[in-house]
């Protein structure tokens, strides 16, 4: 594999400790492949040590570890990323973000988010167990297109290794929290097969969680429009195989396909908590009203791979994903005799990328990649019984072409430095708006933007054993069309005028630029990371709270943080790890180009710092030990919005893994080991009955894995 090869965007990379955190490291080949760790989410199969900026990569072993507490991948995270919001426990990702903006969250590079209707469903869109490994760029960053304000997140999946031969892996895992109801079971397997020639991996699993019980001992409420985990069944039939040919096996196809379904077993109906009282919602036996509340998700994705062409790479990907939410039954205002429905997003999206990388073109252990990425999204809302539009049908093509340069000015430094051209082309049709949203004409149109987008980095060696970056990255993003254009966005809400899409202000794109400097040590034993980041969006996109809804507002907003990460090895079989980020926001309300107000919490991440303790007993046992504390917030009541408070609470995770040699791997997890009651992060910033939810109270999971 290249270390050469650059990406398409510089990134900022802050060697995450979760990358040296304590593995087993009896395997010598383990603790290599930690040294040489490489990124593709940037674009690059390149050296991590090589990137200027913010990046961290879950290893297969942590994803391991982490799922015996918790196999929910945005717990997981939540848990091992400084700057990512708590996770919501829920289907929905509303209220969770990236150093206070929006992540961009792919699979194998294939975008899952929605870019014209968001409906806060992309992080429920594969199995767990199907991902090898995962990759947070934190900041912004156009290295993948449709706009990654906050970041990129991409789960890079599983394929056949060396060695395997017809190999078959079964696996069960049972979670409980000692009530009869709250007990779930999960099953999967796996074939694997790796040839000169060709390999495979073909997997399916299936997942039935029970209910969840907070620290009172009392059910976790529901969401009953947005969706829930609990009390759902999940299945993923997982397929990617690859066929090696050529004079020298230097070309490459494989094809990925996976089929995800997530939905409600509508055994509970909500009771809505009392946020004033300090009362949080329940359920209660009972089958709620309208069609389940799911999400199916299919995709497919084909890369050619030519490793000896021109002298160069040549990559090419196309790839296809239809993506299908249902929300629950709530009221619309569809007619004026008609209220309640339930709205579904439907969502397919194509598109292509293409790169060739070329290397020592200058002699100066210089690499080059030029590229051309292509993205068509065609996306709408409806009501799933009256057959209404919430939005216009819309439409999203992109066309990108981008160059990367990266050399060594001098034998301590390193530039690296590029650009993106991206061209968006937006049209929608012609529509009304429902009754409950003033029963508006839609004008539909097209509307066409560009912009060139701009990076910069360095890395300079001060020691062999200290080394400084600095990076500048632009990313080019979009608001949520869809909420824009299903209700009455006049400058009198009380008076119903026609939405001209060829003329709405709230719809141009969002630039976002990302300043950061650090600095990483590597001692013997000890690893340590710092760095600290300004993001100004002067155009930005901002959720406000408005009665019982969130609208979007168009503001100038800076975010400003930082970050801290170590690892120190104790002992041979001792490590310890510390993270810690700080975030805060501020925004123009007035537009007058001067910073007024704190933005809403629900925008930002509450400050946290995380310890860990990683021992091995012996060559079979190994365990950790975590506790993630949650900092309080406090916003006062402004422009933005009413004022928010957040109290802060720590959860301690523990888990624990035995070696069976032949007879397989079982593992312990053990989530809020105290039974910590609290009310979860967006429940108390949300301010609203219907979504003020404890956090999951003490529970259990027993995981059991055989190869053969």
């Amino acid at each position: 594999m290249s270390t050469k090869t650059l990406s398409s965007i510089t990134l900022a990379l802050t060697f995450n400790a979760s990358s040296y955190a304590f593995a087993d490291t009896s395997n010598e080949q383990d603790v290599e492949q930690l040294d040489t760790m490489v990124v593709t989410a940037s674009r690059i199969k390149q050296q991590a040590e090589k990137i200027p900026g913010a990046v961290t990569v879950i290893t297969a072993k942590e994803i391991e570890q982490q799922k015996a507490v918790s196999d929910d991948l945005t717990s997981i995270i939540a848990t091992m990323v400084p700057s990512m919001t708590p996770s919501r426990q829920k289907m929905s990702n509303q209220g969770e973000s990236l150093r206070g903006r929006n992540a961009l969250i792919l699979v194998d590079g294939v975008p899952q988010n929605n870019p014209l209707r968001n409906g806060n469903r992309y992080g429920y869109t594969i199995d767990p167990s199907m991902v090898e490994k995962i990759e947070v760029i934190a900041g912004a960053s156009a290295a993948q297109g449709m706009g990654a304000t906050g970041g990129i997140i991409n789960y890079v999946t599983k394929s056949a290794k060396p060695g395997d031969h017809w190999k078959q892996t079964i696996g069960t895992r049972v979670t409980t929290n000692l009530h009869d109801d709250g007990t779930g079971g999960k099953v999967y397997y796996a074939l694997s097969q790796f040839d000169n020639i060709y390999d495979f991996y073909l997997s399916g699993s299936w997942d039935r969680q029970g209910l969840y019980y907070d620290g009172n001992k009392n059910p976790v409420g529901m969401n009953s429009i947005q969706g829930e985990t609990q009390d759902s069944t999940a299945s993923d039939i997982y397929f990617k195989g690859g066929y090696n040919f050529g004079d020298d096996l230097d070309q490459r196809i494989e094809m990925t396909v996976n089929r995800y379904d997530i939905g409600s077993n509508d055994n509970y109906v909500a009771i809505k908590g009392d946020f004033d009282q300090g009362i949080p919602g329940t359920v209660e036996k009972g089958h709620p009203v309208g069609d389940s509340v799911t999400n199916e998700v299919a995709l497919y994705n084909l890369k050619y791979e030519h490793n000896d062409f021109a002298n160069g790479i040549l990559t090419a990907q196309v790839f296809y994903q239809n993506y299908d939410a249902v929300f629950g039954d709530a009221n619309w205002g569809a007619t004026s005799t008609v209220q309640n429905d339930q709205g579904i997003i439907s969502s397919d999206k194509s598109g292509f990328k293409l790169s060739y990388e070329r290397y020592d073109l200058l002699d100066l252990d210089d690499s080059w990649v030029f590229g051309l990425d292509g993205l068509q999204d065609k996306t709408v809302q409806k009501l799933v019984h009256t057959d209404l539009n919430v939005t216009p049908n819309m439409e999203y093509q992109s066309l990108a072409p981008f160059i990367q340069a990266d050399f060594l000015a001098t034998e301590d430094l390193r530039l690296s430095m590029g650009a993106r051209y991206e061209t968006m082309r937006v049209k929608s049709s012609d529509a009304k708006t429902l009754w409950g949203y003033g029963y508006n004409d839609v004008i539909g149109g097209t509307n066409d933007y560009s912009e060139t987008v701009f990076n910069l980095g360095a890395i300079y060696s001060l020691t062999d054993q200290v080394n400084l970056f600095a990076a500048f990255n632009q990313g080019f993003g979009l608001p949520d069309y869809g909420r824009v254009l299903r209700g009455n966005w006049g400058d009198d809400p009380a008076v119903n005028k026609p939405i001209d899409f060829n003329d709405l202000a709230s719809a141009k794109p969002v630039v976002t630029d990302n300043y950061e400097i650090g600095a990483n040590y590597t001692g013997e034993k000890l690893k340590l990371s710092a760095s600290t980041y300004l993001s100004i969006a002067k155009n930005g996109a901002n959720l406000v709270l408005r009665g019982d809804n969130y609208d979007v507002d168009r503001q100038k907003t800076q975010i400003f943080g930082y970050e801290l990460s170590s690892h120190y090895q104790l002992f041979d079989d001792t490590a310890l790890q510390l993270m810690y980020s700080h975030v805060e926001g501020r925004v123009d309300t007035n537009e007058d180009g001067h910073l007024d107000s704190d933005m809403d919490l629900k925008n930002l991440t509450p400050d946290r710092i995380l310890l860990a303790v990683d021992q091995r007993v012996n060559d079979k046992l190994s365990g950790r030990l975590q506790y993630n504390y949650l900092f309080d917030a406090t916003k006062e009541d402004n422009a933005v919005g009413q004022a928010q408070h957040f109290d802060g609470y720590g959860l301690t995770d523990l888990s624990a893994r035995y070696d069976l040699g032949k007879q397989g791997r079982v593992s312990l997890g053990v989530e809020n080991i105290f039974n910590k009651q609290y009310v979860n992060y967006f429940s108390q910033i949300r301010a609203s009955d219907d979504y003020y939810f404890s956090g999951r109270g003490r529970t259990f999971s027993l995981n059991y894995e055989l190869d053969f």
